[in-house]
């Protein structure tokens, strides 16, 4: 999968130097599509299971993938760019059964997964630091708004005192994005750190074998931060 990607971005890199020269100035409004790959990072503000509060843990980001449409409207150094893309995070929390469970043993590990799916719509200005020519490099910053696909995101708890469990994810979550961006001719490379402004999680839903609801509480506030990579093409 690797080997086809890089092949992909090789080929298109050496159609776009073929046309460097006839490059021409921007549109007014120049639309184009992306995709790429980025990694989760949550900022845990308050982690409690069965009701004891969790201080070690260990977390691990999965690389995920997004796709993306986009129109930008351009003022010479300046533009204004609106997205639409198809996002799928994964993240994963692992730590010490004994944390919560004095019973188990010290080699003993619980890990909370979510995978979480939705769409993403931002809107941020960009500013050309570097334009010459075919060649350029942009700085931009935003909001975003992710809608969060709730029938497609899911939780699992490995090593849990739970027996059924459901998380609710606020539908809407938003956050700050800022990067950096390269341009050869019509081909782009986007590097971004997104920060999210607000917990994400409106609590877990907790039940027993027979769906009684559970007495022991657990909780994940968290903010979802995110480092992400794109490759895009420009018409």
């Amino acid at each position: 999968m690797t080997r086809r990607v890089t092949i992909i971005i090789a080929l298109l890199l050496c159609c776009t130097l073929t046309h460097a020269s006839h490059w021409k100035h921007e549109a007014l409004l120049n639309y184009g599509v992306k995709g790429g790959f980025s990694s989760t990072i949550y900022e845990v503000n308050d982690f409690v299971v069965a009701g004891v509060p969790i201080s070690e843990y260990v977390a691990k980001s999965e690389i995920s993938s997004f796709y993306t449409a986009f129109v930008r409207l351009n003022a010479k150094r300046h533009y204004l760019q609106s997205e639409i893309s198809y996002n799928i995070s994964h993240y994963t929390i692992e730590f010490a059964t004994s944390q919560w469970n004095p019973s188990a043993t010290p080699y003993e590990l619980s890990a909370l997964s979510t995978k979480i799916v939705g769409f993403e719509v931002p809107l941020y200005y960009g500013y050309h630091i570097l334009k010459e020519g075919p060649y350029g490099l942009s700085f931009y910053i935003g909001p975003k708004a992710k809608f969060v696909l709730t029938d497609y995101s899911v939780h699992h708890f490995e090593n849990s005192p739970y027996d059924h469990l459901s998380e609710s994810i606020y539908p809407i979550n938003f956050s700050l994005m800022t990067g950096l961006s390269v341009h050869i001719s019509r081909i782009f490379f986007d590097f971004s750190f997104e920060y999210g402004l607000h917990n994400i999680s409106n609590g877990f839903h907790t039940t027993d074998i027979l769906g009684t609801p559970s007495e022991e509480s657990l909780i994940f506030d968290r903010r979802k931060n995110v480092l992400s990579f794109s490759v895009g093409f420009m018409f």
